[in-house]
């Protein structure tokens, strides 16, 4: 299916519109979804206030460098090895290294396995699904424009993928898998480290490159929260919004005599009090506020336990002790990816 008409949006404010070239030609799954990804980025544009536009297409004769000068970024819900020659590829990588944007969506990771360079542009290559179901999801940077109507966590129904070729050295997290809203003992699960990222960014040479594991059903694309990721996703990978795509990772530790009362420093500690915890690395870069058991994919286990948090930052940690049980003896802290020394809680 070839779209040839791009959108034409109302002239309610000065400049054209960035446009963005969305591919979805299928060599391998097709997703039934396809439909509802197209209309849900057009309507994405048509509520832009004339920032971007949006042309799907399957025509990948427009991966060239006379077709790309005229958009902005590319943006692919793909699958299997894509005809493309290797003057197209060269084509389009250059035109992300200088300076434009791509994107990706769900199958996006489950294309061209036999280009590395594909590999690294987007970040990792799909390793399976153990689950479709309903399941929790952490944000891990509630500063990216593109997380902060999702955070601190959200539920949603999709399938979840799982990587391989994924490092946090190379792309900057942006959400994972609350790995306690799924079975860890489902067949298929090849990761042995509990990491499972479902959106980063990163910089690629001068350009912007954002990707989603979600969207295998409809209703993902038409689920209000997705459509303001994807929105925002959209005016970043096209530069009309700033936000940070390092990489970030930590190795969290607690400081020896870093865990004490939050209100009156000395006290000693009682079921019900508001800790702090100091130390360094203790998420992955983030700050978060809020009443969770997780922020910013940090928790803090108490024996074990995971107990509520007030306020989480890379150097210090509020939280909450249970009311209701007595004040247990091993703390630790964990990020994504990582956890802490055991420090024995202060009596």
């Amino acid at each position: 299916m070839r779209f040839a008409l791009p959108l034409v949006l109302a002239l309610s404010c000065s400049g054209a519109p960035k446009r963005v070239l969305y591919i979805t030609y299928t060599a391998g799954f097709r997703h039934a979804s396809i439909a509802a990804s197209q209309q849900a980025l057009l309507d994405i544009a048509s509520r832009s206030n004339r920032q971007l536009e949006v042309v799907p297409s399957e025509d990948l004769s427009l991966i060239s460098a006379d077709h790309l000068k005229s958009f902005d970024a590319l943006f692919f819900f793909t699958s299997g090895e894509l005809p493309l020659s290797d003057q197209q590829k060269a084509d389009m990588l250059q035109f992300v290294r200088e300076g434009k944007g791509f994107g990706g969506a769900h199958s996006a990771t489950d294309t061209l396995y036999t280009w590395p360079d594909y590999g690294d542009l987007i970040g990792a290559y799909f390793d399976g699904h153990p689950w479709t179901q309903t399941v929790s999801i952490d944000v891990e940077d509630p500063d990216h424009p593109s997380m902060r109507a999702l955070a601190p966590s959200f539920r949603i129904q999709d399938e979840i993928y799982q990587f391989r070729n994924f490092s946090r050295d190379r792309v900057r997290v942006l959400m994972t898998l609350d790995t306690g809203s799924v079975d860890m003992n489902a067949p298929g699960i090849n990761r042995t480290d509990g990491d499972f990222a479902l959106a980063w960014c990163s910089n690629y040479g001068n350009g912007r490159v954002f990707y989603t594991a979600l969207g295998h059903f409809d209703e993902t694309w038409q689920d209000p929260r997705i459509q303001n990721m994807l929105s925002n996703a959209l005016l970043w990978i096209t530069g009309q919004i700033d936000g940070e795509a390092s990489p970030r990772t930590s190795s969290p530790y607690i400081a020896s005599g870093g865990i004490g009362d939050a209100l009156v420093p000395g006290r000693a500690l009682a079921p019900g009090s508001i800790i702090s915890i100091y130390g360094s690395g203790l998420t992955t870069g983030s700050t978060m506020q809020g009443n969770n058991v997780k922020l910013a994919g940090t928790e803090v286990l108490l024996d074990g336990w995971a107990i509520p948090l007030l306020y989480v930052s890379p150097s210090q940690i509020n939280a909450t002790l249970p009311s209701d049980r007595p004040v247990g003896s091993l703390v630790r802290v964990t990020v994504p990816g990582g956890a802490s020394n055991v420090i024995a809680m202060p009596r």
